[in-house]
């Protein structure tokens, strides 16, 4: 199916390029798709121009093909209730450091532009959230990306974020604007529970740098994260996403986390399975962050 996409937006757009903005995918994937057609059908479907990508009579007699098994698969897609939210709505999975300030944002901007917009927004983990992508209950994941990519699944990055280090007022010494992850040995830690995507990354995190992660408070969101640091029952590192720097909390010192890598978020959609406009849409809004 997206081979035949890549063929119907290239001969739309005239450009590879034109026709990668259109699915939302990369240029090499356009490319790649192609070669794969012409290769299937031993056809040459393109010529490369001046101007752009233009169809070979070859191609000109198999493009209203292409779009007539489009047509005809998008209307099954719809029959199995593939494409899970209506033309005029969205279904999302979210993680609480993206549903904290990110995600509102982007979809407050997008609203603006679709008042008409229908949203459903689920919260949870990433594992919970990429196995209710999978199973169809919802059309689009905002997930820290998972080290292995179900089947099924494309990952596109939307940010990166620093990890930040929440301390109860007074623990450090003023002046000191980073934090060491080898000084966490020993201190009483609050992390998420385990099986969030962020709380993976910290477990990997460690390891590599051949710590170990010892947890005092394990709780479920990163509110209750901030508040328990705030009640004195230990530190926390945090993705600084969730945290905007503008935000100041009562109770509790913001500190930079070094020698930790940067946390990816990513966008997690059903392979082969079109995204209705506004999807792209947001998904531009939240890469601008």
């Amino acid at each position: 199916m997206l081979a035949l996409q890549a063929l119907v937006a290239v001969a739309r757009a005239g450009t590879v390029g034109g026709a990668a903005r259109l699915l939302d995918r990369s240029q090499p994937s356009i490319s790649a798709r192609l070669a794969g057609l012409e290769q299937a059908w031993r056809t040459r479907l393109f010529r490369r121009t001046p101007r752009g990508m233009e169809l070979t009579p070859e191609g000109a007699r198999l493009l209203p093909l292409a779009e007539a098994a489009l047509g005809q698969l998008e209307q099954l897609d719809q029959a199995a209730g593939l494409p899970i939210a209506r033309p005029t709505g969205l279904r999302l999975g979210a993680g609480d450091a993206l549903g904290r300030h990110v995600l509102p944002r982007a979809l407050a901007a997008l609203l603006r532009r679709k008042p008409d917009l229908d949203v459903r927004l689920r919260e949870g983990p990433g594992p919970a959230l990429l196995a209710a992508l999978r199973d169809g209950e919802i059309d689009i994941a905002l997930v820290v990306r998972p080290e292995v990519v179900p089947d099924g699944v494309e990952l596109t990055e939307v940010t990166r974020s620093e990890i930040d280090l929440l301390v109860p007022d007074g623990t450090l010494p003023p002046g000191r604007w980073g934090v060491a992850l080898r000084s966490l040995q020993g201190r009483r830690l609050v992390v998420l529970q385990p099986g969030s995507g962020f709380r993976r990354h910290l477990e990997r995190a460690f390891r590599d740098a051949g710590h170990a992660l010892h947890t005092a408070v394990e709780v479920g969101n990163l509110s209750l994260v901030r508040r328990f640091v705030a009640a004195g029952l230990g530190v926390a590192p945090v993705p600084r996403v969730a945290f905007p720097e503008s935000e100041r909390f009562p109770g509790v010192e913001r500190y930079r986390l070094r020698g930790i890598p940067p946390v990816a978020y990513a966008r997690a959609v059903r392979a082969g399975v079109p995204l209705p406009e506004e999807a792209h849409e947001l998904f531009s809004l939240l890469r601008r962050g």
